[in-house]
């Protein structure tokens, strides 16, 4: 498939997203900030401007070398992907990277934006413009109106400055002077972001529910995060351990039932690109053969599963500043290539590969801790298999469920108190007592047969009733039956 780009390329010639090097070098890193700052795009290294296919020597042996020289000398590091192409017995390599979310990208303290089949050098005031433009379009960079500065943890702050400064083998800054450098202030003010990486106690924003289930009502243990945004991505990588380990040894040697790298990157990036102001919390659910995480916050409408999967694309984080301040904490690595990483782990482990599920106004994604294979390690190639879903809106649509099939699952149902998901679809009908049931569903990040049951349950325990049809009619509640 490579192959088949690179003859489009030739023959294209070079442009704002691809360019041709015969040597790697400074101009080579140059043209990476650059696509970076715009698009995203490929270099070609030994291909001349003339479109001359002259080769690389001992491509494959520097690789590792040239991609030190791109992390070294570019601010933010830059994660580009190579691949070696042999052409007639000459090796051509292939440098691809996306559009970086957090701009712009310096190389050597320079800043550089591709124009037509050009680098063009930025002054200092055209990077600041460019960086204050991308700000603004986010939640997590305005400020926020009711706190300031003297609000948030000091000690929480100086703890995450250390680990940045050791990670960067720098000295470490001064509070208010790594503030401002993020552009997590302005004055006293802070932003949406720095309330929520630094505050002292609880922020219901940030809510993150954790639970390991025997069934899918049966939960053995529970626990609910409230924290700021980096004890929360710790504190539920601990408790997700706690259920997954196999056999009770030292961490380090510890038997773990699904790769640990992918869970640390998933729990992350539900941090990174969940949507603050929704309503909905995110949730982790341990089950014995998988885990399902569920955030708030859709994909782009111009974004399917499959591209999220394969296809080179730009990664667009939601919340910009949480992004970068994890990323210079060391808690992941490059943008766009998390998904790709979490896919790798569980194949080369022999796993079934998890499963992607867009809904509006969330994401739901599920991993498996079943052998879909002999133990091996597999390259993940378009080739592939990956299980993926796709929730369509007829899906979604308000539909009948045959009631006899409810009614055999409840026969041997008895009927003691509410249970905690009862007590929510009661509390959502007390507060619009004509919310259908997808609405419910919808809230509870759960299906429409599960809310169907426990509508069931409730009407035959004369809790509530159904006055007239599901699209016109409405809910009443019978306080006194209500245990």
């Amino acid at each position: 498939m490579l192959n088949d780009k690179l003859s489009t390329w030739l023959k294209e010639g070079e442009s704002e997203q691809i360019a041709f090097r015969v040597f790697f070098g400074h101009e080579t890193i140059e043209t990476l900030t650059a696509f970076a700052n715009l698009h995203g795009g490929v270099l070609l290294l030994g291909i001349s401007e003339m479109r001359e296919i002259k080769g690389v020597p001992n491509a494959k042996e520097n690789i590792d070398r040239w991609l030190h020289e791109i992390h070294t000398r570019t601010t933010p590091q830059l994660f580009p992907y190579m691949e070696v192409i042999e052409i007639d017995g000459k090796s051509v390599v292939s440098i691809s990277i996306a559009e970086y979310p957090v701009k712009p990208v310096a190389c050597e303290g320079k800043y550089y934006k591709r124009f037509s089949r050009f680098n063009q050098e930025l002054t200092l005031g055209e990077a600041i413009d460019f960086r204050r433009q991308l700000l603004d379009s986010h939640w997590d960079s305005s400020l926020r109106p009711d706190k300031t500065i003297a609000d948030i943890s000091l000690e929480k702050l100086y703890r995450q400055i250390e680990r940045i400064s050791r990670k960067k083998q720098c000295t470490p800054e001064e509070p208010l002077a790594f503030l401002r450098k993020y552009g997590l202030a302005e004055g006293d003010a802070i932003t949406n972001a720095c309330w929520l990486l630094f505050h002292p106690g609880e922020e219901p924003e940030a809510t993150i529910e954790l639970g390991r289930f025997s069934s899918p009502t049966v939960a053995l243990d529970t626990l609910t995060l409230k924290s700021d945004l980096f004890s929360e991505a710790e504190e539920a990588v601990r408790f997700i351990c706690k259920h997954i380990c196999i056999e009770n040894q030292t961490e380090k040697s510890a038997q773990w039932q699904y790769p640990l790298e992918a869970i640390r990157e998933l729990v992350v990036n539900m941090i990174i690109h969940k949507d603050y102001t929704s309503d909905y919390n995110s949730i982790i659910k341990i089950f014995d053969g998988y885990v399902e995480f569920y955030n708030p916050g859709a994909l782009p409408d111009d974004l399917s599963i499959k591209q999220l999967l394969w296809e080179e694309h730009i990664s667009r984080p939601r919340n910009c500043q949480i992004a970068e301040l994890f990323k210079e904490a060391g808690m992941f690595e490059g943008y766009g290539s998390g998904i790709r990483q979490i896919i790798t782990a569980f194949v080369n482990r022999g796993l079934r590969p998890p499963e992607f599920i867009k809904l509006p106004e969330r994401l739901i994604v599920r991993v498996f801790g079943e052998t879909s294979a002999p133990q091996a390690t597999v390259p993940v190639t378009e080739n592939t298999m990956i299980e993926s879903s796709v929730i369509s809106e007829s899906d979604l649509q308000e539909d009948t469920i045959d009631d006899s099939v409810i009614e055999s699952d409840l026969q041997e149902e008895v009927i003691d108190s509410l249970s905690n998901r009862e007590r929510q679809i009661i509390d959502y009908i007390q507060k619009d007592n004509r919310i259908s049931l997808n609405e419910i569903a919808q809230k509870l990040m759960v299906s429409k047969r599960t809310i169907l049951r426990d509508i069931k349950k409730m009407k035959k325990g004369k809790v509530i009733n159904r006055i007239g049809n599901e699209k016109n009619g409405y809910w009443e509640i019978d306080s006194v039956s209500l245990p």
